[in-house]
């Protein structure tokens, strides 16, 4: 079997957990995935048991495999360590951090303030759904560049996992609705942190990445709250 093929297989899934499209508690069938991106059932299958393997989905027994479903307390647990997993690699990017490092991240800032002028025209200056995944896939890149900065492949390789699994297990308490005002806050967030790292300044670039994620945080458990209070 190709390895190509099974890459991506499991790269397509990957990409419906973080979407939303397969969310927590549904059933994955290896058939339907086939049929759906056009390759045989073996390498669908090898790719559902690495994610099964790597504990984002289970096997159950006579009934398949669902992808799994958390609850809101191992949710923010997994804020924790985010927090304190990505304040430490803005540490280390602070020492590290090439003026390469220092531009691509600067780049990226720019297409997210791009980003925030284009919702203040649209209707409620509210994020469609195209804009909106811009705008995450554009974020979750200027955190790993961060984390590649830091030169370290363990740290990035566990930030990776937990941030995957904030947004699939997440997928039902993450932010609904991405406003202008709240790309241009990122933004704004991004550019003190990219101004800490560039001035080798070890302990804002870990408080603004602490107080960034920690933001993001009260957003989400704001509105699940909210959510829960109108149920």
């Amino acid at each position: 079997m190709s390895s190509t093929i099974k890459q991506e297989a499991y790269q397509t899934i990957r990409e419906k957990l973080i979407s939303g499209e397969y969310p927590p508690g549904s059933r994955l069938s290896d058939d339907s995935i086939a049929r759906e991106i056009g390759v045989s059932r073996s390498p669908v299958r090898e790719a559902i048991n690495q994610f099964v393997s790597e504990g984002l989905v289970e096997y159950r027994p006579r009934c398949g495999t669902y992808v799994k479903t958390l609850g809101a307390d191992e949710l923010d647990d997994l804020w924790g360590v985010r927090i304190a997993l990505e304040s430490f690699a803005a540490c280390e990017a602070a020492d590290f951090a090439s003026s390469d490092d220092i531009e691509g991240l600067t780049s990226l800032n720019g297409e997210i303030l791009e980003l925030a002028r284009s919702c203040r025209n649209l209707p409620g200056q509210i994020a469609n759904n195209d804009l909106k995944g811009e705008f995450l896939a554009l974020d979750s890149e200027f955190h790993l560049q961060i984390l590649r900065a830091a030169g370290n492949q363990h740290l990035l390789k566990t930030v990776q996992d937990c941030r995957m699994m904030t947004y699939i297990f997440g997928s039902k308490h993450a932010t609904a609705y991405a406003t202008a005002d709240i790309l241009l806050k990122s933004q704004r967030d991004h550019e003190l942190i990219i101004k800490a790292i560039q001035n080798s300044d070890r302990d804002n670039a870990r408080e603004w990445t602490a107080n960034h994620i920690r933001a993001a945080r009260a957003r989400v458990v704001g509105e699940r709250e909210s959510r829960r209070e109108a149920q």
